[in-house]
């Protein structure tokens, strides 16, 4: 029997080539949480590397060897495995927290046997389900099985935030400058009469942007941007 905290640090050797691979880092079981499968290692170079169970020759108290460096192969980040559930909350399926789970006992044939609280041990076949964070068990009176409760589409994928730490951002609104309606600007087609004025107070658009300073003669020009975005009344009110 092998406890999983035992492989993490040890050195991996390389027999035949007499080389040292790598340091153990990370341990990865399949999705069932059934079987430890996969061994995760930083190479000497800082390179992640992966050495499945069933290439390991054996494992002694300071090293894990190997047959030859063909035994290991460049980590890909898509995987089918998950990882040790080590420091994982676990619980009931009736939501009673157990503690959290410190060690994970494993067969010389790699197969999970035993869960390690701080004071209690849970043995595999109680094993619900486990994510990333958190381990699922029945109870010894449970008769449910959580595979019934499989949905019907792709599960949900929820993002957490930490309310202490985020940031909210203030959503400013982009107010879009509309022209005036044509009904207004047929209205006003004898405006011409502002012409020449002055206009006695700043005029701004929708987005507070400046369309004609106070003191500014009016003119055909500035006369047209009033009246596109319907500011003709107010520079009626606001001119002398």
């Amino acid at each position: 029997m092998y406890y999983c905290k035992e492989f993490l640090g040890l050195n991996v050797l390389s027999l035949y080539e007499g080389d040292l691979i790598g340091v153990v880092d990370k341990l990865f079981f399949d999705k069932k949480l059934k079987k430890l499968v996969e061994i995760e290692l930083v190479g000497a170079d800082g390179a992640k590397l992966t050495l499945p169970t069933k290439n390991i020759y054996h494992i002694g108290k300071n090293a894990i060897t190997v047959r030859n460096n063909q035994a290991v192969n460049l980590k890909v980040e898509e995987t089918n495995f998950v990882a040790a559930p080590i420091n994982s909350k676990a619980y009931t399926i009736k939501g009673e927290f157990l503690g959290i789970i410190k060690e994970i006992s494993v067969s010389e044939k790699f197969l999970c046997e035993k869960f390690l609280l701080e004071n209690s041990t849970l043995d595999v076949s109680q094993l619900a389900s486990s994510g990333k964070n958190t381990t699922i068990f029945y109870e010894d009176s449970d008769k449910i099985n959580v595979k019934k409760f499989t949905p019907n589409k792709s599960p949900k994928i929820f993002k957490t935030i930490n309310v202490q730490t985020a940031e909210i951002q203030p959503i400013a609104e982009e107010i879009k400058p509309t022209a005036a309606p044509v009904e207004e600007i047929k209205n006003n087609q004898n405006a011409d009469f502002l012409l020449g004025r002055i206009c006695t107070k700043d005029i701004f658009n929708f987005n507070n942007e400046i369309l004609i300073k106070a003191h500014t003669v009016i003119n055909k020009k500035n006369l047209k941007e009033i009246n596109k975005f319907g500011k003709l009344r107010e520079l009626m009110l606001y001119s002398k």
